[in-house]
């Protein structure tokens, strides 16, 4: 509708204001300039200007500076000029628009016509107020003394801004996320082009969906997850860019109406959500993120869209037996796409073998073992169909074939006039033809999306006051680890102070499953094509607290203190033999079904008589209790103590009464739904064993957990002993190349023993053996030799053979918990993490390497959360953070290439190139949005490696040869015409010995003589090397001067002098590099390192038993029959004394006899492996080579299995049990001609 013209009862004053000649807009000659023009307007707008302070504060100023002038020219003006008061009375007669769309908001600044300048001469300049000569305002100001001193007579307050409560966090205030006001522009003008311009901006503009090349880098920068600005810092910014000259650059209410705009484009997925207990807060939809995972190429191109058999490899989340054969029906990939045509599961098709019907995609190599060098193909699990005159026959056994070897879909088939019906024993088959997705789907691909869920507890505060949040993450399954693990994948969905866990989890199941009932439709920048896609849970990562509530467990100190199997029991039945054998075993695995039963019975038992007995009773029997459901449960006990408590003077209210009003008190609570609407949302979520889907983490369980343990026993023996010192000088002096940039300070590390965390032990437990060898009794050495490499097998990115990892890791599962009860019989007992270890390898094998499921990257991702919170009011945190975490997802999404849907041109746009070449042609900016930089140095004194690894010389690398090998480096040849290019390394080799280290159990080394010339691609990786002080007996010390501020001072320190004997040791225990590592060692020594340390481990077991009763019984010396473990720190009392003195308490520290090496076993490049491939109970029996005597390493039948019966027996990696089908047990074939037809087509 157009708009009339506005209507004036009397003309504008010309000294104030003036109409520009094209155009008709009115110019304000007293308000201060912008961006060096005239402030401009419609005539509609004058009255409201008017009437802002701005206007009325410019108006006097510009009267006063005009008799300033008058008074100086000694002249008067032709016409008085206007009094503020004249002015105050100026009326407008302005009738209101006809268009009833025009919008109420203030319009975003535009800039003037160059026309306006013509009137510079009439207006002074903010340097022209200032009086050079008198160094003095030259404007009459009233005097803000008097009437400061005159309003506090009359009693006025004199300021209305109220200090911040000093309980309140000291930190940026930010106003960022208010809702802006209506005139929320600067001096509140309507001025309307820049609105227009991004209004009708145009698609194929250079920065389009942003209107402007500065709107667009000041909308990145001011985005950045990890460099927040407060308001305050983003109006500087903007004023400093002015002054500096920078051209086009936006304010910032100009800033907020191109982000609503790109908002608007791509949608907004932030929704409210309220819950049963009427706690508010909001949530990112979860179908919003999975599809921009899908339409952006940087993530889509790396996806993983169907499991994968790896034949024995695992290194990614679909290698995992859960996506592989553990998926209910309806959450199994259904569809796949084959020369534009879509064939889904469970439709009849035709091949160019016959007809099939598929019932499992997924991902393999039928003509290669070899999976590096082998392409992987797209196979269908199916059962042949054969053609006969009765119809359609179905072959119940399935068998594989190749997707690529389709060729006409069930809606081709269903045109074919010959085509005849299924035979009776056929008809289930045809009961679920088409599938119902495809008519759902239009004709769309359609994929299911793992999710990967993580919860966890975060403060908002920076500073140590903690201000308690639940957040909640996410990640897409369908990427690979190395995407998984860079911030840009991790999605933030929601957040709240107020809610509790499970009411946020409750939500997001909800999102999860409203988004797989509609199906979400996005583009699939891969294919070009739309897609369908169906989400899913796949495991929820977090710590052990908070798995055990999202599984409705009692926590790490309920008799049944594991949230996966029901081991445990009372505290007595824990210390028999029998009892605490148990510990070392997995128990029967808890279900989901039964934890509903007992949690419903629980809210039964609320309402009887003596609730509270029989409640706590049942959870101390199961170990479960539902947090959602506990406040059902305590206000029925609560309730049910008042109504039977007996009265002097009243009469007992009947227990039938009491029941009555329980029941009504209990439909109240319920609300109309049903008591499953009320308990833990995951017990029956699709897809989800949620005891068997919280995998153990290796982050709290493993370095903060066991670690952390050891450490603060063996810190606390070299203290009693006075060797804390002489440990704090050899880690200052250890060799730290090659472990990737480990934290290692020592005097931090020495200084605040009790107060590290997970990158401290993850270093420390890479190097301890090399630094306590001896200074703490043989177990502890040994303990931390385990840990070693356990901490190895636990951080492997990738698994070459998954038999021969999980056999190695149970063993060495095995030899930690005996010397952890060596050490501490009563560890096991008081000590859960050390019981979840057992469940590793089970995870390992439905979920892949531990590295996927540990929840570092999510716990880093804790302070980008924490930095949104400081720049909110704090008044809505959760609509704040779920906001500001929206908008950065959609301006990294557009800005890195991402489609969406247009809405008025309902196609699927991307952002204009001049946006995509800035991103691809800024490396800073992209590091600003998480998306990882590679910067690539190569200087004169170091060699880069194969793998990246920089190499200085003097430094250990391994190389490449005949065979693998560790050399030395000892000079690096550049190039005479670019110094910074090396054309030769000279190494010098190190070979190995034939013994491991008779105490570290390592491979030992010796310098050679000679020197070797390679080539710089020669130099595969960095390792790190270690001077073998054991056998050197490197004891010397000297003090040297330290360094501060990279200035040596004076204070002195001791360092260590190392014997220069060649000799070393190569430490096996670093994380970095440790697929090379191993593959370096040679095979005998390999084998050595892999012996067991204890072959009965139930002997041990038993001894830790019967010392943890004679401890109870007051009598240690009788369970072990020797001295005492070497962690137990007990006391005794001094003989001497006496009565009214205090007796005296003596720690008894351990004695600190030189470690006991086992037997070394010598073996030959000939002795086979005494790990065979595991095919049923491990009985390792290890044969002897020739000469040597027979006394060979058995490991009695009762040594527990790898897997025990968690995983079922080994058959195959992807086929790990036996495979229950529709129609009856069938052994999943391996792709071998005697079990398996094979069809590879013509």
């Amino acid at each position: 509708m157009a708009r009339t013209g506005c209507q004036r009862s009397i003309p504008l004053d010309p000294q104030v204001f003036s109409i520009q000649k094209l155009g008709g807009c009115v110019i304000c000659k007293v308000c201060p300039q912008r961006n060096g023009k005239l402030r401009a307007m419609k005539a509609c707008h004058v009255a409201e200007h008017c009437a802002t302070k701005l206007h009325k504060d410019s108006f006097i100023l510009s009267l006063r500076t005009q008799e300033k002038k008058n008074r100086s020219l000694l002249a008067r003006s032709l016409s008085p000029p206007l009094t503020p008061a004249a002015h105050s009375r100026l009326t407008y007669d302005l009738s209101p628009p006809e268009d009833p769309e025009r919008p109420t908001t203030p319009s975003p600044p535009s800039v003037t016509s160059a026309e306006d300048d013509d009137n510079d001469h009439d207006h002074e300049q903010l340097p022209q107020l200032w009086d050079p000569s008198t160094q003095m305002f030259a404007i009459e100001e009233p005097d803000l003394y008097s009437e400061l001193i005159a309003a506090r007579n009359r009693g006025d307050t004199l300021f209305t801004c109220s200090l911040q409560p000093l309980a309140d966090e000291l930190g940026l205030d930010d106003d960022d996320m208010l809702d802006p006001p209506p005139d929320d522009n600067e001096f509140g003008l309507f001025l309307e082009d820049e609105e227009d311009h991004i209004n009708n901006q145009r698609m194929d503009d250079s920065t389009y969906p942003w209107p402007s090349k500065a709107t667009f880098i000041t909308d990145l920068l001011f985005g950045s997850t990890r460099l927040r600005f407060s308001e305050a810092q983003k109006k500087a910014v903007l004023s400093w860019a002015r002054e500096m000259g920078a051209q086009n650059v936006p304010t910032l209410y100009a800033l907020r109406k191109a982000q609503d705009h790109v908002r608007s484009c791509v949608g907004n997925p932030t929704c409210k959500v309220t819950a049963s207990s009427s706690n508010i807060f909001y949530i990112n939809a979860i179908g919003s993120a999975i599809a921009k995972d899908y339409s952006n190429p940087l993530t889509r191109f790396s996806m993983h869209d169907y499991p994968e058999d790896g034949r024995g490899n695992m290194s990614q989340v679909h290698h995992g037996s859960k996506m592989l054969h553990e998926l209910p029906e309806e959450l199994l990939v259904p569809s796949v796409r084959v020369n534009n045509n879509i064939y889904f599961r469970n439709e009849l098709l035709q091949s160019t073998t016959g007809f099939f019907i598929p019932t499992h995609f997924f991902q393999g190599n039928i003509s290669s073992h070899d999976a590096e060098r082998a392409s992987l193909q797209v196979l269908a699990l199916g059962h042949p169909v054969v053609r006969t005159e009765a119809g359609f026959a179905v072959d119940p056994e399935r068998v594989i074939l190749e997707v690529s070897s389709f060729q006409r879909t069930y809606i081709d088939l269903q045109t074919d006039v010959h085509l005849c019906g299924f035979t009776s024993t056929s008809q289930s088959f045809a009961a679920g033809m088409p599938n119902p997705l495809r008519e759902k789907s239009n004709g769309r691909l359609v994929l299911t999306v793992p999710l990967i869920i993580f919860m966890d507890d975060v403060s908002g505060n920076v500073s140590k006051q903690w201000n308690k949040h639940h957040a909640v993450y996410m990640s897409n399954a369908s990427m690979p680890r190395e995407m998984l693990e860079k911030e840009f994948c991790v999605r933030f969905v929601s957040s709240s102070p107020h809610a509790s866990p499970m009411e946020l989890i409750k939500a997001v199941k909800e999102s999860i499953a409203a988004a797989a009932e509609e199906g979400i439709v996005a583009y699939d920048c891969k294919h070009r094509d739309e897609v369908m896609l169906i989400p899913y849970g796949l495991f929820e990562a977090g710590d052990n607290p908070m798995q055990a509530e999202e599984c409705s467990h009692g926590g790490l100190h309920c008799n049944y203190f594991c949230r996966t199997c029901k081991v445990g029991g009372t505290m007595s039945m824990k210390q028999s033999d029998e009892g605490y054998l148990k510990l070392f075993e997995i128990g029967e695995l808890r279900r989901p079904e039964e934890t509903i039963q007992q949690i419903l019975e629980q809210i039964e038992l609320s309402k009887l008589s003596g609730g509270t007995t029989k409640v706590q009773n049942t959870v101390s029997l199961t170990g479960t209790r539902d947090t959602t459901s506990a406040s059902i449960v305590d206000r029925l006990l609560e309730l049910g103590k008042c109504l039977r408590k007996r009265e002097p003077g009243k009469p007992a209210i009947n227990e039938r009464e009491v029941r009555q009003t329980l029941e009504r008190e209990y439909e109240e609570m319920l609300g109309g739904l049903s008591v499953e609407d009320h308990i833990n949302p995951l017990l029956d979520m699709p897809g989800l064993n949620i005891h068997q889907d919280t995998p153990t983490e290796i982050l709290h369980t493993i370095l903060l957990g066991v670690v952390k343990y050891f450490w603060g026993q063996t810190i606390w023996i070299l203290d009693k002993a006075h060797l804390v010192k002489t440990f704090q000088t050899r880690l200052d002096n250890i060799n730290k190349d090659g472990l990737n940039s480990p934290t290692l300070g020592a005097e931090y590390i020495c200084r605040y023993s009790g107060s590290l965390i997970g990158k401290h032990f993850k270093s420390l437990a890479q190097l301890m053996p090399f630094l306590i060898y001896d200074l703490v009794p043989s177990t502890v050495l040994n303990g931390w030799t385990v840990i070693g490499q356990l901490v190895v097998l636990l951080w492997h990115t990738r698994i070459d053979d998954i038999e021969e990892y999980l056999t190695r890791l149970t063993r060495t599962i095995d030899d930690f918990l005996n010397i952890s009860v060596q050490c501490a019989p009563s560890i096991i007992l008081t000590k859960s993490k050390f019981h979840f270890l057992l469940h590793i390898p089970a995870y390992i094998q439905r979920f892949g390497p531990p590295i996927l499921f540990s929840t570092e990257r999510f716990e880093s991702f804790n302070s980008v959360f924490r930095l949104s919170c400081i720049h909110s009011n704090r008044q809505a945190p959760s609509r704040d953070s779920c906001n500001a975490f929206a908008y950065n997802d959609i301006l990294k999404h557009v800005a890195t290439g991402g489609f969406w849907m247009e809405s008025k041109s309902k196609r699927w746009m991307h952002a204009a190139p001049g946006v995509l070449n800035y991103i691809a042609n800024h490396p800073e900016q992209r590091h600003l949005l998480g998306v990882p930089t590679v910067h690539e140095n190569h200087p004169a004194s170091s060699v880069i490696a194969v793998n990246g690894d920089k190499v200085t010389i003097g430094k250990y690398a391994i190389l490449r040869g005949n065979e693998l090998s560790i050399g030395k480096i000892v000079e690096i040849i550049v190039s005479e015409s670019n110094t910074r290019l090396a054309t030769h390394v000279v190494v010098r080799p190190l070979h190995f010995l034939p013994d491991i280290h008779p105490q570290l159990q390592l491979p030992q080394l010796q310098l050679a003589d000679e020197d070797r010339l390679l080539l710089p691609s020669d130099i595969l990786s960095a390792v790190n090397v270690q001077h073998d002080c054991a056998s050197s007996s490197c004891d010397e010390f000297v003090s040297v001067n330290t360094r501060q501020e990279r200035t040596e001072t004076t204070k002195m320190k001791t360092s260590l002098i190392h014997k220069n004997t060649g000799r070393f040791v190569l430490n096996a225990h670093s994380l970095h590099n440790y697929a090379l590592i191993s593959q370096v060692i040679p095979h005998p020594l390999r084998m050595a390192m892999n012996l067991p340390y204890f072959p009965n481990s139930r002997e041990v077991r038993l001894k830790a038993a019967r010392a943890v009763r004679a401890k109870k019984a007051g009598n240690p010396a009788e369970g072990t029959g020797s001295a005492p473990p070497v962690f137990e720190r007990t006391t005794r009392k001094s003989k001497q004394g006496g009565k009214g003195k205090k007796a005296q308490q003596v720690a008894a520290g351990p004695s600190l006899q030189p470690p006991i090496p086992p037997t070394p076993v010598h073996l030959t490049a000939s002795h086979p492996p005494p790990i065979p491939a595991y095919a049923g109970p491990y009985h390792h029996a290890m044969q002897p080579p020739t000469g040597i005597p027979p006394t060979p390493v058995h490991l009695t039948a009762s040594h527990p299995p790898p897997m025990l019966a968690y995983a079922g027996p080994y058959h195959h990696a992807m086929y790990p049990s036996p495979y229950v089908f529709p129609q009856g047990p069938f052994m999943y074939p391996l792709p071998s001609p005697a079990n398996t037809h094979w069809h590879a087509g013509p």
